[in-house]
């Protein structure tokens, strides 16, 4: 029996024993060939009449395409030319060569053999981290060189451009004051060109509304020999004028100094838009409100008394009574159907509370206080996120990894127990095949025999549900044995637990085309789902009864695989709640089937898995 995984693969007249060495022992090349294709070998021992055969070389290629530190011990008669042996070694470069395959020293010649492949692996994943860690160096260095010389450039314009800066932020300040002291528009010109004057070298400013302003900027540029800066004035996005800073004609404006100026003509706007403060002031009220409802969370503003002063719309869809809403009604009472404050309530802070509803739901409130009136007690903001499906995943994930640690040790006892098994299955068949069935004891040699084949068909299916499930080929896959593999690794599950699993088969067999393992996974992890439905339902009805049917469908062209369970209902059916459901939907859209969740006729959980790719028989 080969097993999983070697790192000797020996071909010719080997000593069986040496399997348990976990070598695999090929009989001749052909077998090894075969079983190059999806494993791979740190050590290969052979005869050298073998090195000398045609398929040697392709053999010798395949072995170093795959694992380049493969290292070859060679068989070589005592009567072997030593010149040929040594044109051999030259090509094909033997670890060891040994006279005979009953060497006494044949184990120590293999695990040097594996010690020096696991040693020039080594050596090369080190010398390719070198390569690699010497580039990245190379990199950074050069992107170090540029960021400095890009920062050196950077700090001398910052120098230059905070010089100027703060030479116009005292321009602007002198602006700004100007503006706000001013009592008419001949004020404001006569004060801002004053306290531009000196920062920007202006000699003559001018404020004109519309159209007025249109006119002026004709008759500057026709009649008046100036170099000017014209500058519109808004008014909530309306144009209401123009502000043109004038100076002498050889002195023509810079962008930064325009920039500045456009800077100082919206603070002339705003002191000309004094008057539309209260409608800046409603505007600024309807967005702040467009805010608090476009939360998704519900959001409740209470005071003291735990009274709701206002709520967004996911609060209000919370409430239930949105039309009826009295505002004056407790946080607790309409969020929580409670007459007293929620356990564990701490306004101001945060806490965890839960509803006594019929299915309830966990809450993490995040509450902060918040003074509107100095002369008021404070009043507090709380939204509540519902944390019920994050608290079921954490579970989920919990429990996941229980079942991959017992996956874990499942697998190693399997392995343990599956050649004694052998022995013991070989045993009850030789006494069997000497017994006559006459004999008293045959009956028992019977039954011992369907136990141990019991035995060994659950070790097998363990092995096979933790192998890698790329490693199978795709072929014809029965759905029967796809939903007996699944049902089998829950099994121990649904019966210590004392759900009721049904199995609806069909009477011919349904073969679709795809990968044993990977489907019996996705399936396997449907079930999970269920039975995970159905604790969840157990903790909250004592003594529930779960129940979980597995049914198939056929008809032409297409199968149906349906899950049903009677435990606790989705919240969204069509998107369950599960850390299995991703792999199990990507699996079968990999095998070209569909996977869609449903709420069936009797509020049962139905999942349905539909394949197209049938495998006809004649």
């Amino acid at each position: 029996m080969r097993t999983l995984k070697a790192s000797f693969l020996l071909i010719g007249p080997w000593d069986a024993r040496l399997q348990e060495l976990g070598a695999h022992v090929a009989t001749d090349l052909n077998q090894a060939w075969h079983w190059i294709q999806d494993s791979t070998y740190n050590v290969v021992a052979l005869s050298v009449t073998l090195v000398l055969g045609k398929k040697f070389d392709e053999f010798y290629e395949e072995i170093k395409r795959s694992n380049p530190a493969t290292q070859f011990i060679a068989v070589v008669p005592q009567d072997f030319s030593a010149n040929q042996l040594a044109v051999l070694h030259q090509e094909y470069t033997f670890f060891r060569v040994m006279t005979t395959f009953q060497d006494p020293d044949l184990e120590s010649h293999l695990f040097s053999a594996l010690e020096e492949a696991n040693q020039r692996k080594q050596d090369e994943n080190l010398a390719l981290l070198i390569r690699e860690q010497t580039a990245k160096l190379k990199r950074l260095q050069i992107e170090l060189e540029e960021r400095v010389q890009k920062r050196t450039r950077f700090l001398t314009e910052a120098r230059r451009k905070l010089f100027l800066t703060n030479s116009r932020i005292e321009g602007f300040k002198g602006a700004l004051m100007a503006v706000h002291q001013a009592s008419s528009v001949g004020e404001i010109e006569q004060l801002l060109n004053d306290s531009l004057a000196a920062t920007v070298q202006t000699s003559w400013i001018r404020i004109f509304f519309h159209p007025q302003d249109e006119i002026f900027a004709r008759q500057v540029t026709a009649q008046l020999n100036f170099t000017q800066l014209q500058v519109p004035l808004f008014r909530q996005h309306e144009k209401v004028g123009s502000i043109f800073y004038l100076r002498a004609p050889d002195h023509p404006f810079t962008k930064d100094e325009s920039d500045f100026l456009m800077r100082t003509a919206e603070a002339v706007a705003l002191a000309l838009d004094r008057i539309q403060k209260l409608k800046e002031s409603e505007s600024l009220k309807e967005q702040w409100e467009a805010t608090f409802n476009s939360m998704s969370d519900p959001v409740v503003l209470i005071d003291h008394n735990y009274n709701i002063i206002q709520s967004n719309k996911a609060a209000d869809e919370r409430l239930r009574e949105r039309e009826h809403m009295i505002p004056a009604r407790k946080c607790h009472q309409a969020l929580y159907n409670r007459e007293e404050p929620c356990p564990g309530c701490q306004r101001g802070g945060n806490f965890r509370v839960q509803s006594s509803d019929a299915q309830p739901r966990t809450f993490e409130v995040y509450s902060h206080s918040l003074v509107l009136d100095s002369d008021k007690p404070a009043v507090y903001v709380n939204l509540y996120h519902d944390i019920t499906a994050q608290l079921k995943m954490e579970r989920q994930i919990l429990e996941s990894a229980k079942m991959a640690e017992l996956g874990t040790i499942g697998s190693s006892i399997a392995h343990e127990l599956n050649n004694p098994l052998g022995g013991i299955l070989s045993f009850t068949q030789l006494i069997k095949m000497e017994m006559k069935p006459d004999n008293p004891l045959y009956p028992d040699i019977v039954e011992m025999e369907a136990g141990v084949q019991r035995c060994k068909e659950i070790v097998q299916n363990l092995l096979g549900f933790t192998r890698n499930p790329n490693a199978d080929q795709e072929g014809d896959c029965s759905l029967k044995e796809v939903c007996t593999r699944a049902l089998k690794i829950v099994e121990l599950q649904t019966k210590s637990q004392g759900m009721d699993v049904r199995l609806h088969f069909p009477g011919t067999d349904v073969e679709v085309l795809g990968h044993l393992n990977l489907l019996a996974q996705a399936l396997k992890n449907l079930l999970q789902n269920s039975i995970d439905r159905i604790n969840e339902k157990n903790r909250q009805l004592k003594g529930f009864k779960g129940q979980i049917d597995i049914e198939i469908s056929a008809g032409p062209g297409f199968a149906h695989i349906f899950i049903k369970d009677n435990g606790l209902p989705e919240k969204n059916p069509s998107l369950p709640i599960g850390l299995g459901v991703p792999v199990a939907t990507q699996i079968l859209r990999d095998h070209e089937a569909d996977l869609e969740f449903f709420s069936g006729p009797e509020h049962e959980n139905v999942a349905k898995i539909s394949f197209t790719r049938l495998v006809l028989r004649s």
